[in-house]
Order: structure tokens, then sequence, then C-alpha cells
């Protein structure tokens, strides 16, 4: 363990000068202050891995972990204020109980959209470098569900990588199809299979130095690919060393149980790789632009257009249609942009409406304490 340091959570001079920022805005001592990277959250704790403010970015001190109350965050009313897996923070550990006293300005917040109605965002990590989209070829690929994690990658402006799993149950004609076809979307794809080895080693090599997340449906291989990637050198932010808890998939629909069931950081030799549990259903970004960039090749015939506000239905002059026309444009694919357009548009005026209804409430808490407050004061007048 001793072998880890700040460097290894991918501390540097950036971050660094964050927490003296940090630190200087709310008065703070950094020589009784510990930095840490949250490493998971649960339902009233959360659990970081930190040393002591060092005195400069690459310093050697061992990692340790830290356990804190949530109720300890400041504002924690606030979600910006909510610690979220990947976040830095400042920690005040002179106490008798460890408290977070800041969370540095994220890099890059991920959430994931809600595909019910009346639920909220969920969030998924901070500080990411690579959303990692695992997929595996059996059952065959959801070229919709990879739209979508792409979306999100550029909702949240960090790499979209696909890695294909399980690909010994294809043959090679297949699998480079499928890297074709479905890596024309993503920066980059990877293909592993556990009876290869040097695949896996390839992948993780890939994401050296950088902070990744895992994402895909349940029994995609996210579990198995994180042993073999770091196998026993990982440290988990727990006391001791232990393996992923992997589980196997039903042979008929190649469909599995979550086997990860809380988002957590996994530190390695040469990546912070964060896993997360299997995602049954989701829901677009509310982002139109991230799904413009997911879609390039329906943007740039969209831009061709005769008109900017064309909606490709029945306009004169839609270059979408005539790409649909002659085949130049799949018309599943095509169906695929629109309904996530769709689906973008609602998410975007539910969360309005929530924001809404939140704005409201907190008015009428604040008018109801305001009339409570004069009527004490009109009282004590009289």
């Amino acid at each position: 363990m001793s072998t880890y340091t700040l460097t290894s959570l991918g501390y540097n001079t950036f971050w660094h000068g964050q927490a003296v920022a940090a630190a200087y805005t709310d008065n703070l001592d950094l020589h009784e202050l510990a930095i840490a990277r949250v490493s998971a959250i649960h339902r009233t704790r959360f659990e970081a891995l930190g040393a002591p403010f060092p005195d400069s970015p690459d310093s050697a001190s061992p990692l340790r972990t830290f356990s804190a109350e949530l109720s300890t965050a400041p504002y924690s009313d606030k979600t910006e204020s909510f610690p979220v897996v990947g976040d830095w923070i400042l920690l005040d550990t002179h106490s008798d109980h460890t408290a977070l006293l800041a969370i540095l300005p994220r890099r890059i917040y991920l959430d994931r959209p809600s595909a019910t109605r009346i639920s909220t965002a969920q969030p998924v990590a901070a500080n990411v470098d690579a959303l990692c989209i695992i997929e595996p070829v059996f059952p065959a690929p959801s070229v919709g569900r990879i739209e979508r994690y792409v979306a999100l990658a550029r909702s949240s402006m960090c790499e979209a990588v696909l890695v294909l799993t399980k690909t010994d149950l294809c043959s090679a004609a297949e699998l480079e199809d499928y890297r074709s076809f479905l890596g024309r979307d993503v920066d980059i794809v990877h293909a592993v299979s556990v009876d290869s080895p040097a695949s896996i080693a390839d992948f993780y090599a890939s994401l050296t130095g950088k902070t990744a997340v895992l994402l895909g449906r349940s029994g995609a291989g996210k579990s198995t690919l994180v042993n073999m990637m770091l196998g026993d050198t990982y440290f988990s932010g727990m006391p001791g060393m232990f393996p992923q808890v992997v589980s196997g998939v039903r042979a008929s629909d190649g469909k599995g149980r979550h086997t990860t069931t809380s988002r957590h950081m996994l530190v390695g030799k040469h990546a912070v790789v964060i896993d997360t549990p299997g995602v049954r259903a989701l829901a677009t970004t509310a982002n139109p632009h991230a799904i413009d960039e997911t879609f390039t090749d329906i943007s740039v015939l969209a831009a061709k257009c005769r008109y900017a506000d064309c909606a490709h239905h029945s306009e004169p002059g839609c270059a979408v249609r005539e790409a649909l026309g002659s085949g130049l444009l799949d018309a599943e694919r095509f169906d695929r942009y629109q309904r996530m357009r769709r689906e973008s548009e609602n998410q975007r005026l539910r969360a309005d409406e929530r924001a809404y209804r939140e704005q409201n409430r907190r008015f009428t808490k604040a008018n109801k304490s305001g009339r409570r407050t004069l009527m004490r004061a009109k009282g004590r007048s009289r």
C-alpha cells in the first residue's frame, strides 16, 4: 500500500493550486487539513483516499483511508455541495470526527439522466477523463445504448471509449464489423476477452494517468475487466486488498445480475478506475448539442438544409430527407436521432419544472419564516 501516493490518485499542480485557493477562500489552515479523493458514497457516510496536505504536488506521502458522515458536508442541502465519487476534497482530521470542509471545483461532472418522469438525474462521478462504454458482443451489441452513452460523454466533455467484451464469442469477421460500425461515434474502440490477457493489458495501458469510469449493463463484464486490469495490485479505499466479486450470466440471453451495487473508485499502478452498478435503462441527456455531436453525420447534413430551423419532415431543400431517399443516411439511425432529440427536450422541460417548483418551495418557506419573525417583533413592541 505504501507505493500509492497522491500522484496515484491523479493529484498534480492543478489540483494543488485549487486546494490552496479553496483553503484561502475559506480561511483554512492547510497544515491542519488532509487532501483526499472520494472513493465511495454510502447511505449516511462517504469514504475517501488521501494524505495530510503536502507542501508540493509531488509528495510521496502514502495514502490512507478516511471515513466521514455525509451530514458534515457544508451546505448539504445543495446538490453541488454533496460529495460525488471522484471529487477532490479538503478534510478536517484533527477533531474527534473527520469532517468535510470543502469540495474543490469539479473539472468534469458526470450524471445519469433518470429514465422515469419523477426522478432527478443521478450523480455518477466527478473529474473523469474517459467514459468507458462496456458492451458485450453477446448478445448482439445495442447500437442505441452505445449512442446514448456517447451523448452522455459528449455532454460531460470527456473521452468516449467503447470496450467490446467477450469477443471470444464472435468470429473475427463479426468483430471487425462491430468495430467499424459501432466505433464511428466514439473516440477509440477496444476489443477485449478474458481469453486474451494481452487485449486487456493494452486497454489498461491506454488509460495510463487517467481517471476512467466504467458504464454498461449488468453482465457486460465490468467487474471481470477491473479484476484482470488491476489484479491484486489496487488499493480499494477499504482496509486491505481484494478482487471484485463477479457473477455469471444466463446462457440464453447473456444477461446478468447486478454484481457491483455502488459506485466506488479503485486505484491501480497506472490509472484510477471507477466501477459502477449495471444500468438497466438509460435516458438520453438533456443537452441537445451533445446529441448533435454524437450524430455528426446528421448534423453535417442538417447544416446543408435550406432552412436553419428545418424539422426534416417535408420542407423543401431538406438535405437530410434527400440523404434518406438516396440511402446515404440510414433510416433507423435517423429515427434514433429524432427520438433522442425528443427525449432530450422532455428532459429539459422536466428539469425546468422541478427547478421552478423548488424555487417556489424555498420562497414559500422563506416567506413563512419572515412572517413569523415579523409577528414576534410586533408582539414584543406592544
